[in-house]
């Protein structure tokens, strides 16, 4: 078949209207991992997200520490075409947090679930490139009524926490007859601490076709301790920041059904549905 010049110079304008779109899926050289694109608007509908926060802890005695936790959400996400964006909310649904030098910091199952949902995120994704990134995810632990729940202050202490207007946006979050989240401490001491704490989340990374999506998470958050019943631990020994190695603080998100609960997430967590390990 003999092409026209016509035909030609459309097919090479095509290309260069291609080539100038981004058609290209990205590789993400920090992770390693070459996006699959999807349709625009795809990746509405509810998905299973875990993030994975790494912090280096400088504990006395004991040196420097791996620490930090992982959470694990149930999100609910549509696809605003007008934005070519996201509006998404999400809940907490469980979480566990890393032992640092012996002593480990757990709540309950339960207790995840009582932080309110975080109802303002956006999601960005390129669907010709694969790039994907989150933004707006705010946990308040044990605060409430704030005038601006993202950049209200929070009290620089516990005596502080108990002055006006600090005292009016703590409260008894678990229920158990103390004000704050209650932590139970095991390990080398045992005991309880009581804390509140404002969190923020974001995500950046890669889609893998319109069901799964991965790459890094940053944390940042604020944490007060109001109290605690050890007498031979003291919660303020020690700092932490964000760890060196990027790679260590990691996401992964997978379509579920849009009936899923978040005991649906936390069995996908318990069957490794939600890769046990990072998935790069």
């Amino acid at each position: 078949m003999r092409i026209t010049k016509q035909l030609a110079a459309q097919i090479v304008a095509l290309f260069f209207v291609a080539f100038a779109c981004g058609a290209e899926p990205v590789y993400d050289a920090t992770i390693g991992v070459e996006a699959i694109p999807a349709d625009v608007g795809s990746h509405a509908g509810t998905f299973a997200l875990k993030t994975v926060s790494t912090t280096l802890v400088h504990v006395p005695i004991f040196g420097d520490k791996n620490g930090g936790g992982i959470n694990y959400r149930l999100v609910k996400r549509t696809y605003n075409a007008e934005e070519k964006a996201y509006n998404q909310s999400s809940e907490l649904c469980g979480g566990e947090n890393f032992e640092v030098a012996g002593v480990t910091t757990a709540a309950p199952e339960e207790t995840y679930r009582l932080v309110p949902p975080s109802e303002k995120e956006i999601v960005t994704i390129d669907h010709d490139k694969g790039t994907y990134v989150g933004t707006g995810h705010i946990q308040l632990w044990a605060l409430k009524d704030m005038p601006d729940p993202v950049t209200s202050t929070l009290p620089k202490g516990k005596k502080q926490a108990k002055e006006a207007p600090f005292k009016d946006y703590i409260y008894d979050m678990d229920g158990d007859g103390k004000d704050g989240v209650t932590m139970k401490i095991s390990g080398i001491v045992n005991g309880e601490v009581y804390v509140i704490q404002r969190k923020f989340v974001d995500v950046s990374g890669i889609i893998l076709g319109p069901d799964r999506a991965i790459g890094l998470a940053s944390n940042s958050y604020t944490t007060i301790i109001l109290g605690d019943d050890i007498s031979i631990y003291d919660p303020k020994d020690g700092s932490a920041e964000t760890h060196p190695d990027p790679k260590l603080s990691w996401f992964e998100e997978i379509r579920m059904p849009d009936t899923a609960t978040c005991d649906d997430v936390m069995a996908a967590v318990q069957n490794g549905t939600l890769s046990p390990t990072r998935p790069f």
